[in-house]
């Protein structure tokens, strides 16, 4: 994404792949781009998981059983202007307001969600994604040096000492989105 001169009109992502969640991606291009109309269409979404990837700000739900031709197009028209659309064969929209509205009732540590920037946010939830820092400097285009002033300015801010600890903090205070990871059948 970083290397296009343009910004897509639109992104359609499965949600569950090989090297990055439909859940992790959203997150990660939501916080370079926040404009960007993203649609998530997978056969395991279930209501809840709708509400937290709106929550992020992912605009369409499509499930890969009902999918046709006009319900994507419909599902493109909507994400282009950023509104909403919720495959509602597929999926029960009263039941994603219950979850989101449950997602709205959740603690957090308002005060520091204020002080953390996109860049902060975006670092996080790569820690969360990928294992390797290395690759998440390039993904983020900085050196080690700054990712590794990311991570003490953010345990200072959070008053945490490990990576562990930052991370369990990030995922309590929904700044990070963690869905299923992909299970290699080498294992």
């Amino acid at each position: 994404m970083q290397q296009v001169k343009t910004e897509p009109d639109v992104i359609i992502t499965d949600l569950l792949m090989p090297a990055i969640d439909g859940m992790g991606l959203a997150a990660i291009l939501l916080y370079s781009w926040p404009a960007l109309p993203i649609i998530v269409l997978s056969e395991l979404l279930s209501e809840y998981e709708i509400a937290e990837l709106m929550d992020i700000g992912v605009k369409g739900f499509l499930s890969k059983k009902k999918l046709t031709r006009v319900i994507l197009e419909q599902a493109i028209n909507c994400v282009s202007y950023r509104q909403d659309f919720i495959d509602e064969a597929a999926f029960n929209p009263e039941q994603i307001d219950k979850a989101l509205h449950h997602l709205k009732r959740l603690p957090y540590e308002k005060n520091i969600t204020q002080q953390l920037t996109n860049k902060e946010f975006l670092y996080l939830q790569l820690l969360v994604t990928m294992e390797d820092e290395v690759e998440i400097a390039e993904v983020m285009h900085v050196s080690l040096k700054t990712l590794q002033y990311y991570a003490t300015g953010l345990r200072k801010k959070t008053d945490t000492h490990s990576k562990s600890a930052l991370l369990l903090f990030a995922i309590r205070n929904r700044w990070v989105k963690v869905y299923k990871a992909y299970v290699n059948s080498n294992y």
